[in-house]
């Protein structure tokens, strides 16, 4: 994993956030991360050594007395989360949008092993589907050495290829795409997660560059997803029909999201994947 790819700066600020979920943890293994309160259970669990930045009201100090050694009790609703990651990887998330998306990818599943929560990556779009399955913080350079060497998407289809994937259980599922497949072709894969426990998460990764050249020309407009080319006359009717068209996919993929209680974010590439993490998904509770 090269510094151009993730920064130290970004592995130490992902590594500083923790996955907040709604619902009840599935692992059956201890982690750092749960639903949101710490330490409220009365099941104890078992013994961490203390940390800075622990709980100090978790200290137990009887083990202290005996052993003049700091560990912290843990309880059964700190059990580890499992947190999954389905990255696009069909045509339209070339170029810079794909440079990003792992970006983003990279900081949810360092918040993942940060926690020794279980992590499970996958993409979908492509012919083969690359996959990445860990628990521990000692697995987060190799998990960046993965993301980093995923060759270019050029498949398509993702929502569809995602549906048909044996996707595991998980207490968080994050969904990264662009989505500018047509809406309904996401029906399947939400309707599959939808009986799966668990929050789903849609990350709708997008840039702030126009979408439309300037002025009045002949154009030819080639679709991100299928490669498929058709010549336009740019004037201000079509430049405007365009933007509605646009406006209206988005719509009809948010109400979809509403529709399966998906929760939807978006992502802008020039704020960068650590501002996103850290504001975005901090204001929205999906993380502390």
């Amino acid at each position: 994993m090269t510094e151009a790819f993730f920064s130290s700066s970004d592995t130490i600020a992902a590594g500083r956030l923790r996955h907040l979920a709604r619902t009840a943890p599935k692992g059956m293994h201890h982690g750092r991360n749960a639903s949101g309160s710490s330490g409220a259970s009365q099941d104890f669990s078992d013994f961490q050594p203390y940390a800075p930045g622990d709980d100090i009201r978790n200290v137990d100090w009887n083990v202290y007395a005996r052993t003049d050694q700091l560990f912290i009790k843990r309880f059964m609703d700190e059990r580890e989360l499992r947190v999954s990651v389905i990255l696009d990887a069909s045509r339209s998330m070339g170029g810079g949008r794909w440079l990003f998306a792992r970006r983003l990818c990279g900081m949810l599943g360092l918040m993942a092993l940060a926690a020794d929560d279980h992590l499970h990556f996958i993409t979908a779009g492509e012919p083969a589907p690359s996959v990445f399955t860990a628990k521990g913080a000692r697995n987060r350079y190799r998990f960046l050495g993965h993301l980093e060497q995923l060759q270019s998407p050029g498949g398509s289809g993702f929502a569809g290829a995602a549906a048909s994937e044996n996707l595991l259980g998980a207490s968080v599922r994050y969904i990264v795409t662009d989505g500018l497949e047509p809406p309904a072709s996401f029906r399947p894969l939400f309707r599959k997660l939808r009986k799966s426990a668990g929050e789903v998460r849609m990350v709708l990764v997008s840039d702030d560059r126009p979408d439309m050249p300037a002025g009045t020309r002949d154009v030819r407009f080639v679709d991100s997803e299928t490669g498929k080319a058709v010549d336009v006359t740019l004037t201000a009717s079509a430049m405007h029909r365009q933007q509605q068209l646009r406006e209206r996919h988005f719509s009809e993929l948010a109400a979809l999201c509403r529709e399966y209680g998906i929760a939807l974010l978006e992502a802008v590439e020039q704020e960068g994947a650590t501002d996103f993490v850290s504001r975005k998904m901090r204001r929205a509770g999906w993380a502390r």
